[in-house]
């Protein structure tokens, strides 16, 4: 009669977090699921994390590490203060079917960017998600889930506009930079010379104040050239960028309002240019003016509960959880490295092209 061992521990529900260290080795047995929440600030228990608070050399096997080789590698023996350690740092090991389930989020996330960051050269149309997503197997484009999606996005898009040339190009972006009258003829000059800018609109204020605003069109690869131009070339001569459209898609444009104040574009008017006519002045179309309407019932709305803000990136955030992860966040870092310089924050679309061309 065969008797089954009754002494041994099925590792069913445990994820393995190991770290090498000085030639060692060191595990330590967590719940699955947990190890991530723990890392992003959710869980703050770690005994909600750990199956048991010990470092072991081998968790399969139940050998504890020793503490000599603890001392000499952590320079502590503490094994909670050493788990902290290793989930912070340590190698998740994950099973076949969830490291699956990472790498098809992670290309989903790929193939959005890429979505929203290129068009089709002829049409200037945005592009499928199903498109991109053949393109890059065809391509033979590998995910690599230790690297971050946008960095892995930007290299998709060149890999794109390289090989596919005629199906795939980076979508541009509008900006606007406002500034003196007397320095409008030169800006407009660096920006056709320089960043191969499409001037759309160039309008002059009725004093020398910062009253007049160049509109442009450019590749995102040159927005760090554009901003560099504002922030350090004309630092003090009160001269500011501002992004329009992060993609210009299709030949839809945003509109123009008419008296050359930089607030009313895309609020009053609406310019639809096409391929035929792409050389014809810009025509204004103004809507008819609103039909007063009856005021509407009025409703007493609950108080809003108060967020928390955060003076460097000039946003609020409703939730501990959310602050407390945008705080760790690389738009955050950013932006205090900014207010250091005495530079005004950018958003977080903003930071976005940045990245992307980083």
């Amino acid at each position: 009669m065969l008797k089954q061992p009754v002494c041994q521990k099925r590792l069913t529900n445990v994820a393995i977090v190991r770290l090498k260290s000085h030639g060692k080795r060191f595990e330590i047995a967590a719940y699955k699921n947990k190890v991530l929440n723990w890392r992003e600030g959710i869980e703050k228990d770690i005994d909600e994390v750990l199956q048991v608070i010990s470092v072991f050399t081998n968790v399969s096997k139940g050998e504890v590490a020793n503490e000599k080789d603890l001392k000499k590698v952590f320079g502590t023996t503490d094994q909670e203060e050493i788990c902290r350690k290793i989930l912070k740092s340590g190698e998740l090991q994950v099973s076949d079917r969830e490291r699956e389930l990472q790498l098809e989020g992670l290309f989903r996330d790929i193939v959005q960017i890429v979505v929203d960051r290129c068009v089709h050269p002829q049409s200037g149309r945005q592009l499928t998600a199903t498109a991109v997503e053949n393109a890059l197997k065809n391509l033979g484009f590998s995910v690599k889930s230790d690297h971050a999606a946008k960095k892995q996005a930007l290299k998709a898009i060149e890999c794109l506009c390289s090989e596919m040339p005629e199906s795939f190009t980076r979508a541009k972006m509008r900006l606007r930079i406002s500034c003196p009258d007397r320095l409008l003829e030169e800006l407009r000059k660096h920006l056709v010379e320089e960043v191969a800018a499409s001037i759309e609109e160039e309008v002059k204020g009725s004093t020398g104040a910062a009253s007049g605003f160049l509109t442009f069109l450019c590749d995102p690869s040159h927005y760090r050239d554009v901003d560099g131009l504002c922030t350090v070339t004309y630092s003090d001569q009160d001269v500011s960028l501002h992004l329009v459209t992060s993609a210009v898609l299709g030949q839809v444009r945003d509109a123009q309002a008419a008296g050359g104040a930089p607030t009313g574009l895309g609020a009053n008017a609406a310019v639809v240019a096409s391929e035929a006519d792409a050389q014809q002045p810009t025509r204004i179309e103004r809507p008819p003016p609103p039909q007063p309407q009856p005021p509407p019932a009025q409703q007493e709305e609950p108080p809003k509960k108060k967020g928390l803000r955060c003076s460097s990136c000039d946003a609020e955030f409703e939730d501990a959880t959310v602050y407390r992860q945008h705080c760790r966040s690389d738009w955050h870092n950013f932006n205090l490295k900014r207010k250091v310089k005495n530079l005004s924050p950018v958003t977080e679309e903003e930071h976005a092209e940045i990245s992307l061309d980083q």
